[in-house]
């Protein structure tokens, strides 16, 4: 109990530390946020340094679990992976890397992580609506590879206003912990704490996450989720089924596939960013308050259903994709009005 409270209090104090250095750390680095694109919210150059206290309890944590094996192997295997996209983003965070770039390092590192463990490839799952076991078979490899480049890249699409991917994050590894039977509560508790004060000073535009931030704790997640879900796997139900999972990423997951398709319809390359996401949309129409707490209640209520509740998750999954899809179409309507009023002035 005194271990664990020292190395919390350790963690939130190199937190702090990092927060107040943050200018200098980022200059230092050259990893400086500088609102030189259109679709940039913010108005001053902001240091991409939030996660850093984060990856540095990562670096440690590896240090020193590969010396007193206090956690099981994988935990090693996962906290490599998780390092490695780190440094990926920061290449990005850097140098910009291209969509595809990106693309290609961090499937190499997964499939780099499947090799060390079998336990980090999704082999099967359980569909709750129809009581069974769906096994993958030979394409376990690339669904899992799947899996994880759709939660990074939807949550570096979600990245967007302060506090947004942050708050995502947070809520995601909260609900994960209650879904899963685990024995890293210490660690996740203090990453729930990193993110509860990066939130803050994030929200305030004092920090960015910058993807090195984005990219690691999306990766980190979904390299976590799959190993509880193998840890897991003998023990189905209602709870770590199929279904609660895709719920629990619905909302972002269901942004990247309109934006995807969208730019592809409108010819445009799908790596490129622009201003068309729902969080855009959100800002567009509330202030930043308003558009955070309307994003996360659209995310936290059909988890809360699923977990907590005895509707049925496929009404969960069709409510929430309904009411998805009717809010970007009223959102587009009230835009197409609103252009034409303009075009009569």
């Amino acid at each position: 109990m005194i271990n664990n409270l020292f190395i919390t209090i350790l963690s939130v104090s190199v937190y702090f530390v990092i927060y107040s250095f943050r200018k200098k750390i980022s200059l230092l680095l050259n990893v400086v946020d500088v609102p030189n694109e259109d679709r940039k919210i913010h108005k001053i150059a902001t240091p991409k340094t939030a996660s850093f206290s984060i990856v540095l309890f990562f670096l440690v944590l590896l240090i020193f679990n590969l010396f007193y094996n206090y956690f099981d192997n994988e935990l090693n295997i996962i906290l490599i992976g998780t390092i490695l996209v780190f440094i990926v983003g920061y290449l990005d965070d850097k140098h910009k890397l291209s969509a595809s770039n990106k693309i290609f390092l961090i499937s190499f590192i997964s499939i780099f992580l499947c090799i060390l463990s079998k336990n980090l490839i999704i082999s099967e799952f359980y569909i709750l609506s129809l009581d069974t076991f769906f096994k993958l078979e030979n394409f376990s490899l690339l669904f899992t590879i799947l899996c994880v480049l759709c939660l990074v890249n939807a949550l570096n699409l979600a990245d967007g206003i302060n506090g947004l991917a942050t708050g995502l994050i947070f809520f995601w590894l909260f609900f994960i912990t209650q879904i899963y039977e685990n024995n890293l509560n210490l660690i996740t508790n203090i990453i729930l704490i990193n993110l509860i004060l990066i939130f803050i000073h994030n929200y305030k535009g004092n920090h960015f996450l910058g993807d090195s931030g984005s990219l690691m704790l999306s990766s980190f997640l979904a390299f976590l989720v799959i190993n509880f879900h193998n840890q897991n796997i003998n023990s189905p139900g209602q709870q770590n089924s199929a279904e609660s999972i895709f719920i629990l990423f619905i909302i972002p997951i269901l942004d990247m596939i309109r934006l995807f398709f969208e730019r592809l319809i409108n010819k445009k390359n799908p790596g490129v960013g622009d201003n068309n996401h729902l969080h855009h949309y959100l800002i567009n129409k509330f202030t930043n308050r308003q558009a955070l707490i309307i994003y996360f209640l659209a995310v936290n209520i059909p988890i809360i259903m699923s977990l907590y509740t005895s509707v049925n998750k496929i009404y969960i999954i069709i409510s929430t994709i309904l009411l998805y899809i009717f809010f970007i179409f009223y959102y587009n309507q009230h835009l197409k009005k609103a252009h034409v009023k303009k075009k009569r002035k």
